[in-house]
């Protein structure tokens, strides 16, 4: 009796063991589980923030490359409008080159070229 009182006694133990380590397999796979879903959710969040950060960054580029766009408009304008006013100076200059030719020349022509009168003391 004794030894069937140790080997129920054992073999409980042994029964015990088995139940625990079955136990522990399933806290252990669990806990990879809850692991493998936290990593999962904290890939997920990461991507929805790069996300978030890749459209924010898109629409400054966008909005950068639009301002620099209109100011590119406004550059292309102002060169346009230079360009009208060199072509108007250039027109007035040619329309009035004849008038200031004649001019010119005729203060050439009424140059009085008798030499001054030397002093008296002189």
């Amino acid at each position: 009796r004794r030894k069937s009182a140790m080997s129920l006694s054992g073999q409980e133990g042994i029964d015990r063991l088995l139940k625990a380590e079955t136990e522990a397999t399933e806290i252990v796979s669990k806990a990879r589980k809850e692991k493998a879903a936290r990593i999962k959710a904290a890939r997920d969040e990461a991507q929805a923030e790069i996300s978030k950060f890749r459209q924010q960054m898109e629409q400054e580029f966008q909005t950068a490359q639009f301002g620099a766009l209109s100011g590119g408009d406004k550059s292309i304008r102002l060169a346009s409008e230079t360009e009208a006013q060199l072509n108007e100076i250039k027109q007035r200059a040619a329309a009035n080159r004849m008038p200031v030719l004649q001019q010119i020349l005729s203060w050439i022509e009424t140059v009085d070229v008798t030499p001054p009168k030397k002093a008296a003391n002189a």
